[in-house]
């Protein structure tokens, strides 16, 4: 190879490795880059807070009874009044379970009616619900196992509320009583229901027919009221002066003892149960998302890491060829101006 192409080569070859270096500082500056990304989800990942399952010892409820009182009070909250008329004393709020009267429909698909009507009302009634019957009969009311109702609707548990709900005031309705409860239908309601003709001017009705009956449930009641109290040690209630109390006066000026009891609150615990486990699958998706995040980067690392291994050699191949192309570069120019000199 001559002087010429000898040095062209040479140049070619720096070139080349300049690139080749140049090409390894970028991989080295992206390894960096993705480097600092693992710390980051390094320091993220440290930064998260593990939940904690909730403790059942950690959710009981304390309840304070108040003795001798016929509405079975306790106490739900109190706070002390630091201004006022009653300054020094507690706000008290108590409350109590009472049992309210409710209307519920009873349907029952089974049914079968026979009605007789006269001019102005059923002389003939009979309601056949399951294997029970029931009659009316106007000219053997003694025998009669429905009672027809015109008035004095308050002797009839229920009925006024029956007719409120109905927006009526008066008219006519039919009862029957199974285990003292007492089951409602009105006249009006009988004139709509759908009957075909049956013998002896009789109608007959099959099918699902609702009646209405008086029933109950518990309700709360919360009542406001100023007291004094004495506690032991531990900060619990052990007795209540009640000072002033406009929703029941009948309990000013009374001391009551008070009854401490306490017990798993079990809707409290429920509660912090579902936001633990709400947290624990943000948690989990959280360390989910880190994870994948970290193996992407290493993937990507790993092949910039071959990357860089690749240019090493090709560098070393071409430091090694341009050694080379140096030494004949060398010996060349050596040659020719040995020749000049003789």
């Amino acid at each position: 190879m001559g002087l010429a192409a000898s040095q062209a080569r040479f140049l070619g070859l720096t070139a080349r490795k300049s690139n080749v270096e140049f090409q390894g500082q970028q991989v080295n500056q992206a390894r960096t880059a993705l480097a600092n990304r693992v710390n980051g989800l390094y320091d993220e990942y440290n930064n998260l807070n593990a939940p904690v399952p909730p403790s059942v010892n950690d959710y009981v409820k304390t309840s304070y009874k108040v003795d001798s009182t016929p509405e079975g009070y306790e106490i739900q909250d109190f706070s002390k009044i630091t201004e006022g008329e009653y300054e020094g004393y507690y706000n008290l709020r108590l409350q109590y379970e009472e049992n309210v009267a409710v209307i519920y429909p009873y349907t029952s698909n089974n049914t079968r009616i026979t009605a007789k009507k006269g001019d102005t009302s059923y002389s003939e009634l009979t309601f056949e619900i399951g294997s029970q019957v029931y009659h009316y009969d106007e000219n053997d009311i003694e025998n009669s196992t429905i009672t027809k109702i015109t008035g004095d609707y308050e002797k009839y548990p229920g009925l006024e509320e029956i007719m409120k709900q109905a927006g009526v005031t008066e008219g006519t309705y039919y009862m029957y009583k199974v285990n003292g409860v007492c089951y409602y239908t009105s006249e009006k309601d009988l004139d709509n229901t759908v009957f075909e003709q049956g013998e002896d001017g009789k109608e007959i009705y099959a099918g699902a027919y609702t009646f209405e009956y008086q029933g109950s449930k518990k309700q709360t009641k919360i009542i406001d009221a100023v007291g004094a109290l004495t506690q032991d040690s531990t900060g619990r209630i052990q007795d209540v002066r009640i000072i002033q109390c406009d929703d029941d006066p009948d309990l000013v000026n009374n001391e009551y003892s008070i009854s401490v009891s306490q017990e798993d609150d079990q809707k409290a615990y429920n509660d912090a149960m579902n936001e633990y486990n709400y947290q624990q699958q943000v948690y989990e998706k959280e360390v989910q998302r880190i994870n994948n995040e970290t193996e992407k980067i290493q993937t990507e690392d790993r092949s910039l890491e071959l990357k860089l291994r690749q240019l090493d050699t090709e560098q070393k191949a071409l430091s090694t060829e341009m050694e080379a192309l140096q030494t004949t570069l060398k010996d060349t120019i050596e040659k020719v101006f040995k020749t000049y000199d003789s």
